[in-house]
């Protein structure tokens, strides 16, 4: 992982979200996003309402997968549940808000180009990228805690954790470098609290 996990913030208007979703959806690094208008945002929104990003639910050490559009994509990031539409604890909407954890896992570029000039070492090269996936979804769901409560004074172990895989294929200079990246939901079932936590009462946070 490359320089650990960053906060992305909800921002005005919840200008955060939508960013996270252009950049999910776009199929491009953050070199390529710009500031766009009202207008243009939504533009690309529907553009990119066809994609979609899979979704990693690390439940007690079992990993499960599904597919999230640009619609659900919104929704979780919301903080409500893609699926049901379930509230998952009560929402902080204030712009400095974290709205989710964003992690790289990053590999030096000449990985890139030796897949792009082998096929065989491409597929090994994504086959490998899946089992440091799966190793870091499964440390994080032991290694991160969840706060609750005022302040977040109170830290418990998270049972489940939810995860957006990012699929890039380029970095910020367009040079070929294959690269992930994950946004991890604020949203985390607590050990102690049996419940899905998020935004104001608690949240996924590092130890």
């Amino acid at each position: 992982m490359r320089g650990g996990l960053e906060r992305w913030k909800r921002g005005v208007g919840s200008r955060g979200a939508r960013n996270a979703i252009a950049y999910a959806l776009e199929g491009t690094c953050d070199a390529h996003l710009s500031s766009t208008t009202g207008a243009e945002s939504l533009e690309t929104y529907s553009a990119a309402s066809d994609s979609a990003v899979t979704r990693f639910i690390v439940d007690n050490g079992a990993i499960t997968t599904d597919q999230l559009n640009a619609g659900g994509l919104r929704v979780w990031l919301s903080g409500y549940d893609p699926i049901t539409g379930e509230e998952r604890g009560q929402q902080r909407l204030s712009p400095d808000a974290d709205l989710l954890l964003d992690g790289t896992l990053n590999h030096p570029k000449s990985y890139s180009l030796a897949a792009l000039l082998h096929p065989e070492l491409a597929d090994e090269f994504e086959a490998l990228q899946d089992r440091l996936r799966e190793r870091i979804l499964l440390t994080w769901q032991t290694e991160l805690n969840a706060r609750r409560g005022h302040g977040g004074l109170i830290r418990e172990e998270i049972t489940r954790i939810e995860v957006v895989e990012l699929q890039h294929r380029r970095s910020r200079a367009l040079d070929p470098h294959i690269h992930r990246s994950f946004y991890v939901c604020q949203a985390g079932l607590g050990a102690d609290s049996g419940t899905a936590m998020a935004a104001r009462d608690s949240a996924v946070s590092v130890r």
